[in-house]
């Protein structure tokens, strides 16, 4: 008997080694790691959530793209703003080229230098025409339909270039465009095409010496001769299912990140920062110690989370609904499965695929999600939706493959808060290291104490009350009693 269980146990190891000798030649052919930061912010390596599929390159298009700069998807499509060409291209998913569009009238009036493509749910197509100092719509063929020009505004001088960066649309029709040396915010136009103001406007960000000098101490030639205080530039945008406003900030300084400053906003139609930042470590992407991360693409799915483009390390931060880290990927370099220049990043419609343009490479970069990464996603996803026990299920299956993953704790806790199990979910918020979540499930477990023990507390009180009075009093009958005798005992 003890030498069948030692045989398993030795069968057990063996394949347990084998598995992860498996694991590790495996995670050696990726060309990038993948981690998240805890509560300590320190990175902790994890499984892949997604893997280099392929790249989609000239070979596929039959076209060279010539620094393409932004990207979008829409159904079956990737629509791709090939700056260099002055085109926009339409593609499906295996590359091929489905529509090229040049022109706005389909002659003369050509295409320059478009930066920014945007396609709505009916399926029109918006273009940030750069070069023309417009805005182009098309139908869902591919057909002109209008130019949306310069803003009528007395906030930009008639000597101020106006140039239309990125474009997007939100669920009511409103035109978003972020515009090359405008620092007002967001341009924003009604679906009319009308310009309607600034939202969004970044805060000016300046230490109390720079402030206190440049105002009291500096002579006019040194005022004239120091760098002018302006807010800082999107520098891209994304609207998400409910019309909320994702929009990136690249050209943060060391001290703006040292200082934790925002690098990435959501915003609402007013022009409000709505972005949850619950989590542990500040949404900027790699902490100290690396090279500062530049943001210059986001996109998100449809149950919070969001995907972050990072053009400095090339890679992707993936955040939840309240800002927690849930897995960095991507890597700069020139194996294959590393990025040079990433510019835009899109997600499948399943959520499934990311794809990355890269501008140097001229191609798209697919990365496909691992069973761990679903896992991880369909725990949020279900999360999101109240299926307590679908999403249970799920964070139990990342913690099979990863036992450290913070937010798999934080998940079940969740649940389990949800369903009124605060002892638990404080046990679970606990492993995760959330303390905001701890104090909340610690808050209705000690009112639900105190409320399940009151009748009990105040009975026990009101004996012990009762008691004190009882043996006072007859403390005091005796003393009574013993002076009546005395008193009698003289007489």
């Amino acid at each position: 008997m003890k030498k069948r269980i030692l045989t398993a146990i030795c069968s057990g190891l063996l394949g347990v080694t084998m598995m992860a000798g498996s694991a590790l030649t495996a995670s050696a052919q990726v060309p990038y790691d993948s981690y998240s930061f805890n509560y300590w912010g320190e990175e902790v390596l994890q499984p892949h959530s997604y893997l280099y599929e392929r790249t989609l390159t000239s070979l596929d298009f039959g076209l060279s793209l010539s620094f393409p700069e932004d990207m979008c998807i829409h159904g079956e499509y990737l629509y791709v703003a090939d700056t260099g060409n002055s085109r926009i291209l339409k593609l499906d998913l295996a590359g091929n080229v489905v529509q090229e569009i040049t022109s706005a009238d389909g002659s003369s009036d050509l295409l320059k230098t478009p930066q920014g493509v945007f396609v709505t749910e009916e399926g029109h197509l918006y273009v940030a025409d750069g070069g023309n100092s417009r805005i182009v719509e098309y139908d869902e063929n591919g057909e002109f339909l209008r130019s949306i020009g310069r803003p009528v505004t007395t906030l930009i001088s008639d000597s101020q270039e106006y140039r239309p960066v990125k474009v997007v649309v939100d669920t009511a029709g409103r035109i978003y465009t972020t515009a090359y040396g405008i620092n007002l915010g967001l341009v924003e136009f009604d679906k009319e095409g009308v310009f309607q103001g600034f939202i969004g406007a970044t805060e000016v960000s300046v230490d109390y010496f720079t402030y206190i000098w440049k105002n009291y101490f500096s002579t006019d030639a040194q005022k004239a001769r120091m760098e002018t205080i302006i807010p800082t530039e999107y520098s891209n945008i994304f609207v998400d299912d409910e019309g909320f406003i994702y929009a990136t900030i690249s050209n943060l300084s060391d001290e703006d990140h040292m200082n934790g400053a925002d690098a990435v906003r959501r915003l609402n139609p007013t022009g409000t920062d709505v972005l949850r930042r619950l989590g542990n470590t500040p949404i900027t992407g790699d902490l100290a110690g690396r090279q500062w991360s530049s943001f210059c693409d986001v996109a998100a799915t449809e149950f919070g989370c969001y995907y972050i483009l990072d053009d400095a390390g090339g890679k992707v931060f993936a955040y939840d609904y309240d800002g927690n880290s849930l897995f960095v990927f991507g890597k700069k370099g020139t194996k294959e499965g590393n990025v040079q220049k990433p510019v835009a990043i899109a997600l499948s419609e399943d959520e499934e695929t990311v794809y990355i343009l890269d501008s140097i490479l001229g191609g798209i970069l697919e990365f496909r999600i691992t069973d761990y990464g679903r896992h991880l996603m369909n725990a949020l996803r279900l999360n999101d939706l109240g299926d307590s026990e679908g999403s249970n299920a799920e964070w139990l299956e990342v913690l099979k493959s990863n036992s450290n993953n913070e937010m798999a704790y934080i998940g079940l806790g969740k649940t389990y808060l949800s369903e009124g199990d605060n002892k638990r979910a404080m046990e679970y918020f606990k492993l995760g290291n959330s303390r905001k979540y701890y104090t909340k499930a610690f808050f209705y477990y000690r009112k639900e104490l105190m409320e399940s023990s009151f009748g009990t507390a105040m009975l026990v009180l009101i004996l012990l009350i009762v008691a004190v009075v009882g043996v006072r009093c007859t403390l005091r009958f005796r003393r009574w009693v013993g002076e009546v005798r005395c008193f009698m005992a003289k007489r």
